[in-house]
C-alpha cells in the first residue's frame, strides 16, 4: 500500500510572483514537506503552474491563452481558458525541465501531473477544428508525445487528471478512443485521476481502459466510489487510488479514521494495488494543514 499527493501542495507566499530560482527554492520545500509526511509518491507541488491548464496547454503550438474564467471541471478552480486557433502540435517537452529538477532533489519517486486531452478540449474555445472530437483527438496526439518525453526522461508515474468525463459521462466511447491514443507507446505507470463525482455509469468500463495501471478517485465528494468498486471484479493489476482526504476541508482526517473507511469498504483490492491518497487540490489549504492531511494518509498506510 502507498501514500500519495494526487496535486499541489500549497506554499505561504502563494500567489506572489516568483522568479525562478524562488520557485526552484519552494519546489525544494514541498517536496521535502511531503516526504516528512510520510508519502511514498510526491509531486513536484505544481508551483510553477497559475491554473490547472496553462502551463502545458498555452506551450502547444496552435495554441493562445485567453481570459481567466472560474468553474474548471471537478474542482471549479479558476483557469485561463485556451484558444486553439489553428491544428494542435507538440514540438519540444514541456514538463521535462520541472520533472528533472524535482526528481533530482526528491528521495522519493516524483509523478508529473497534467490535465488530459478530453477535460482540455471541453475547456477550450476551439475556432480551428470545428468539431470537439477532432480538436480532443488533436489534443491527445499532441499529449501523447509529452509523456513519451516524461517517460525517456524517467517518470515511472504519469497522472491524467480528467475530471470533465465525470460530466458528461454520455462521451465515454469517446472517451476511450482518446485514452488509447494518449497511452500509445507509454510503458510508465498511466494513472487516471477523476475528482468531482463519482463513476456511476462508468463503471466497470473505466477500469478496463488499454494501458490503465491506476484509477486513482475522490472518495470524498464521490464517496459512491468505494461502494462501486464491489460490483465488478477489477483487473488483477489495476491500482486503486483512493481519495480519502479532502483539500476544500481544513478538517484533518485522523488516521484511524481513514483505516475505518478501508475496513469498512467491500471489494478493494489487495493491499499492494492501493494508493491512498489526496481526493482533491490541497494548494487552497495552510500548508501545515496540508501537511497534516498527509502524515494522516501515510499513518494510515502504516496501520493498515
Amino acid at each position: 500500500m502507498l501514500a500519495t499527493n494526487n496535486g499541489s501542495f500549497p506554499w505561504k507566499g502563494a500567489g506572489v510572483a516568483a522568479d525562478g530560482a524562488v520557485l526552484d527554492r519552494i519546489t525544494r520545500e514541498v517536496i521535502e514537506a511531503q516526504t516528512r509526511a510520510g508519502l511514498d509518491l510526491v509531486t513536484d507541488g505544481l508551483v510553477r503552474r497559475q491554473d490547472p491548464v496553462s502551463h502545458v496547454a498555452g506551450r502547444l503550438e496552435g495554441v493562445t491563452l485567453g481570459d481567466a474564467r472560474g468553474g474548471f471541471p471537478g474542482s471549479g478552480a479558476t483557469y485561463r481558458m485556451p484558444i486553439v486557433a489553428s491544428e494542435v502540435a507538440w514540438r519540444r517537452p514541456i514538463l521535462n525541465e520541472d520533472y528533472l529538477f524535482a526528481r533530482e532533489g526528491s528521495p522519493r519517486p516524483v509523478k508529473p501531473v497534467l490535465v488530459g486531452p478530453y477535460t482540455l478540449a471541453r475547456v477550450s474555445e476551439d475556432r480551428a477544428y470545428s468539431d470537439p472530437m477532432a480538436l480532443a483527438m488533436g489534443l491527445a496526439i499532441a499529449l501523447n508525445l509529452e509523456l513519451k518525453a516524461l517517460q525517456a526522461a524517467g517518470a515511472a508515474w504519469l497522472q491524467i487528471d480528467e475530471p470533465a468525463i465525470l460530466q458528461a459521462k454520455q462521451d465515454f466511447p469517446v472517451f476511450t478512443r482518446l485514452w488509447e491514443v494518449l497511452g500509445r507507446g507509454v510503458t510508465a505507470t498511466l494513472c487516471l485521476h477523476l475528482e468531482g463525482a463519482d463513476i456511476t455509469g462508468l463503471y466497470p468500463g473505466i477500469a478496463r481502459l488499454k494501458r490503465l495501471g491506476c484509477l486513482s478517485l475522490d472518495c470524498v465528494a464521490g464517496k459512491a466510489n468505494l461502494s462501486l468498486l464491489g460490483s465488478a471484479t477489477l483487473p488483477g493489476t489495476l491500482k486503486i487510488g483512493l481519495g480519502l482526504v479532502d483539500g476544500h476541508s481544513p478538517r484533518v482526517e485522523t488516521p484511524g479514521e481513514i483505516l475505518g473507511t478501508l475496513r469498512s469498504s467491500e471489494g478493494l483490492p489487495p493491499p499492494d494495488n492501493i494508493l491512498l491518497g489526496t481526493a482533491s487540490d490541497l494548494g487552497a489549504l495552510p500548508p501545515e494543514v496540508a501537511f497534516a492531511k498527509l502524515e494522516s494518509l501515510a499513518r494510515a498506510r502504516d496501520l493498515a
